[in-house]
């Protein structure tokens, strides 16, 4: 079963983020709570990790490195068991 990964709200006010780096590529496994992918807020300049609320397989990267993201949006898809 295919499940979106979409940045929740962070431990910020910040709206607007950017995608720095993926710590996965297409094809890596991953269990719930890891860590998948560094944002950065845009107002503030800070860093933030995003973490996994599942376990399974990265299948897509939607939103790429230096992508401007906001609350809800989509960044990937993986493959759950």
């Amino acid at each position: 079963m295919l499940r979106n990964l979409t940045l929740t709200s962070m431990e910020t006010d910040a709206t607007e983020f950017t995608v720095s780096y993926w710590k996965l590529d297409p094809g890596d496994s991953v269990a719930e709570g890891d860590e998948v992918l560094v944002v950065e807020s845009v107002d503030e300049k800070t860093a933030l990790t995003v973490t996994s609320p599942f376990s399974g397989t990265l299948v897509e990267v939607v939103a790429g490195e230096e992508t401007s993201v906001r609350p809800g949006d989509l960044l990937g898809r993986f493959e759950v068991k």
